[in-house]
């Protein structure tokens, strides 16, 4: 990205932080080292070449990010004192209750579900019975179950149609002291797509073009490439745009400004003779960077520098309207 230097807080282990009862969070030593592995895939990314990461443990030991506009991975309170701490100048960031509510997996199973058509439907457990009674319907693969919060693979796993094993159960029961459970069929999925796009203080989102996404089979990103003229179907991309355009003003209205994406993919559908594939429109929606975010905006990611300007967080009317444009033309 152009533009002076940046200060950073590459907090890729926030879903925690967003989890942590009262707010209060320490990264344990297996959590730091996995954030540390993870942060060098983000230098010429995400982070310039002469933009300064803090560290865990800098405090106010970074001489170097003193005056300079602060960035967050996620801008959670942790991350915005880290930047304090150092003389950064954290730009303006939504409060973290607005950063609870629009990352945990309810969030986008809502603004997913009059756009699933013909993909599989999303269930809600708040209790172990609840979950059980999901478990034990029919699903040729099994089950994905994922915590309220989770990225990366993290807190989500797969359980087989039945009754749980032990070791199932009492991740159940840990998960569900967290939050919520969100429960969907296993699925084998053909395509994986990603949009990214930024919503502006004043409720603007901007949209990039579809790219192209592969991730582990536990879920975790591996890379992200542009999708070339072509590559994407007409019907695809047209539902694309309208999951992420819908992301945004969900976003906006419960008073989420910043950068966000989301994840999609094809998968098929068992049936009898040869498998037919449908459009999941909405995997996830994550409010905050991502991996590819700068891959996808391009050039617009430069839209970054109006939170350098907005000196005070609000939230917007819940029936504003809220314009959405692509950044670029298909294949540019």
């Amino acid at each position: 990205m152009s533009g002076g230097p940046r200060a950073w807080v590459l907090n890729l282990d926030a879903e925690h932080e967003l989890a942590a009862a009262g707010g209060r969070y320490a990264p344990t030593q297996h959590v730091r080292a996995l954030v540390e592995r993870e942060q060098r895939r983000l230098l010429g990314r995400l982070v310039a070449p002469h933009d300064v990461v803090l560290a865990e443990d800098a405090g106010a030991g970074d001489e170097r990010a003193r005056g300079l506009p602060g960035f967050a991975w996620s801008p959670t309170p942790r991350a915005l004192a880290r930047l304090t701490a150092a003389g950064a100048r954290p730009i303006a960031a939504p409060p973290i209750d607005v950063l609870r509510a629009v990352n945990a997996r309810s969030f986008a199973a809502v603004v997913r579900a009059p756009l699933a058509e013909s993909s599989f439907a999303k269930h809600g457990a708040a209790t172990f019975d609840e979950a059980l009674a999901l478990l034990a319907r029919r699903a040729p693969d099994g089950w994905l179950v994922r915590r309220t919060f989770g990225a990366a693979g993290r807190g989500r796993r797969r359980i087989a149609a039945g009754a749980p094993g032990a070791a199932e159960r009492a991740w159940l029961a840990s998960s569900l002291r967290r939050g919520p459970l969100l429960i969907e069929p296993w699925v084998r999925v053909t395509r994986e797509y990603t949009r990214s796009a930024f919503v502006s203080p004043d409720g603007r989102v901007l949209i990039s073009p579809p790219c192209l996404q592969a991730t582990t089979p536990e879920g975790a990103w591996t890379r992200t490439e542009r999708a070339e003229s072509g590559t994407v179907s007409r019907v695809d991309d047209a539902r694309l745009e309208e999951a992420v355009a819908a992301a945004g003003t969900a976003l906006a209205q419960a008073g989420y400004f910043g950068p966000f994406g989301i994840d999609a993919y094809r998968h098929e559908v068992p049936g009898r003779g040869r498998a037919r594939e449908v459009l999941n429109p909405l995997s996830e929606i994550n409010a905050r960077f991502t991996m590819d975010w700068v891959t996808g905006m391009g050039a617009r990611s430069d839209v970054l520098e109006t939170l350098d300007t907005v000196s005070h967080t609000r939230a917007l009317p819940a029936d504003r309207s809220v314009p959405h444009k692509q950044a670029a033309p298909r294949g540019a």
